[in-house]
């Protein structure tokens, strides 16, 4: 399948703020004692577990927190390991990613997904995990 990377629009662009905004207000609500802070990769993970454990049924309110959730970890993954936001688009359609070391690597990491899986299995505290092997994961490619 052959992949093409472009970059967001200006609407795209506004809708990973608006999901930072949403992720905050899951860190407020889920992880009080992080509430007073910027938001970081730590105080996502608590509250996504806390969210998860909440065990919500309505489904818009699961995507609009997956979709929250990805997106802060993606910002993560762009602000503290240089990657950038692109839409990747084949024949199956277009997603939201992260990318990186152009020519080098490649690295592209869908968070939204990566989010939507650890739901589906219920797993809790991965994102601070994946975000330190992805760090190194790069490091070594970069290095190679």
């Amino acid at each position: 399948m052959k992949q093409t990377l472009s970059s967001l629009t200006a609407k795209e662009e506004a809708w990973v703020r608006t999901q930072l905004e949403g992720a905050k207000k899951l860190v407020d609500a889920f992880s009080p004692d992080d509430a007073a802070e910027p938001l970081s990769v730590g105080a996502l993970d608590r509250a996504f577990a806390e969210w998860l454990s909440a065990e919500m049924t309505d489904a818009a309110q699961i995507d609009a927190a997956i979709d929250a959730v990805g997106a802060a970890f993606g910002q993560f993954l762009v602000q503290g390991l240089g990657l950038r936001w692109v839409i990747v688009s084949d024949e199956s359609g277009a997603e939201l990613a992260v990318h990186g070391l152009p020519g080098k690597g490649d690295v592209l990491i869908f968070p939204q997904n990566l989010v939507a899986k650890r739901y589906q299995k219920r797993d809790t505290h991965f994102l601070v995990r994946s975000y330190h092997s992805i760090s190194e994961h790069i490091r070594m490619i970069a290095e190679a």
